[in-house]
């Protein structure tokens, strides 16, 4: 079966997944609660395990050094992403947390529950490389750029974000309610504006380094030593590890489709920058970034980077919505509807999106 095939089995499979979390919830079977240890479970054991067993699992420092090109491509992508939708966020006239979280929509794809497993069967020799590399660039922008973005904007002070001070989420979608609601009361019963106040420059690396000390970045940088000190794990410790991570895919799926049962997510398809957004980020994107990186490696066959390298980021390109998104945009009570709304539909909408890329790349 080529690449083709590969996807669109991998696709059907994410299908039925979701259909078996949204009836499991229909018909009762588990409600939020569950859905939120499902997310805990998710984000801060089976996606690190996943990760780092494939990673260390017959990988060496040649192998490594060989493939670091999918950094420069993850961070040529990121850049550009982030150029793009801003540049779509200020076309579409959005302002405020609206444009923000829309851009975290759209710039940060679901690498964790969908694009680890597609890696790994579409290039079950290097797919765990692939993967550790990349996560290193997307795990640093993601608790940096990406936490900011869906911090709650300050109209009054130039659209600047605020809380900058966001901390590693482990709750759920609903599960968060405002932040610095008592003071801002306190404050207007004293008939005041509310006070904002600015975090040492100490508090801010601090609080910048807490955002890296997170399960999924840990287990990328702890796979990555063993790598380069060339320690292998022996089997009696990878099997039940590679066991434990293989739970990530289905459970991340049939996650997705509780909270749609769950989730009152329709109110986006008002909203008439998801369908300029969905369409732009993953098919616009990633055929015009395939064939921007087709023609850079044929003119400068010196580069490090192979095709498979090339087909790789170009499906990362097109994913749907980061889930984390949500999560973030909930912690902070900003527009978490909004946000679920993106990556619900969006989701969908990649059944269809990756099979058409999929078709001209592949």
């Amino acid at each position: 079966m080529g690449q083709f095939g590969v996807m669109i089995g991998q696709l059907v499979g994410f299908l039925i997944m979701l259909m078996v979390g949204y009836g499991c919830v229909r018909l009762r079977f588990y409600g939020q609660t569950a859905l939120d240890g499902m997310c805990s479970l998710l984000l801060n054991v089976l996606i690190p395990v996943l990760v780092f067993s494939n990673a260390v699992d017959g990988a060496d420092r040649a192998q490594l050094a060989a493939n670091w090109g999918v950094m420069l491509l993850t961070a040529v992508m990121y850049a550009l992403l982030i150029l793009v939708f801003w540049l779509v966020a200020k076309l579409l006239r959005l302002k405020g947390s609206r444009s923000h979280v829309f851009q975290a929509a759209l710039i940060f794809g679901n690498a964790g529950f969908i694009g680890i497993p597609l890696i790994m069967a579409l290039w079950p020799q290097n797919g765990a490389i692939y993967v550790a590399l990349m996560s290193i660039i997307d795990q640093t922008l993601l608790w940096t750029y990406g936490v900011w973005l869906c911090e709650p904007v300050d109209e009054t002070t130039g659209g600047n974000a605020i809380g900058a001070r966001g901390a590693v989420v482990n709750g759920s979608v609903n599960g968060a309610g405002s932040v610095g609601n008592a003071g801002s009361a306190s404050n207007a019963a004293n008939g005041g504006s509310p006070a904002i106040v600015r975090p040492s420059p100490g508090t801010r690396v601090l609080g910048l380094l807490k955002r890296f000390v997170n399960p999924a970045f840990v287990g990328v940088m702890l796979a990555l030593i063993l790598i380069l000190l060339g320690v292998k794990v022996p089997d009696i410790i990878l099997k039940p590890l590679h066991t434990i991570g293989n739970m990530a895919t289905p459970m991340s799926l049939i996650y997705l489709g509780g909270l749609f049962a769950l989730t009152k997510w329709w109110g986006v398809l008002k909203r008439y920058e998801l369908y300029a957004g969905l369409v732009a980020k993953m098919i616009a994107f990633p055929l015009a970034f395939y064939a921007l990186l087709t023609a850079l490696t044929g003119a400068l066959p010196q580069l490090p980077i192979t095709h498979d390298m090339v087909l790789m980021i170009t499906v990362i390109a097109g994913l749907p919505t980061m889930t984390t998104i949500a999560m973030f945009t909930g912690r902070k009570n900003n527009m978490p509807e909004y946000a679920v709304g993106f990556v619900l539909v969006s989701t969908l909408f990649s059944l269809a999106s990756l099979t058409i890329v999929s078709a001209v790349v592949f």
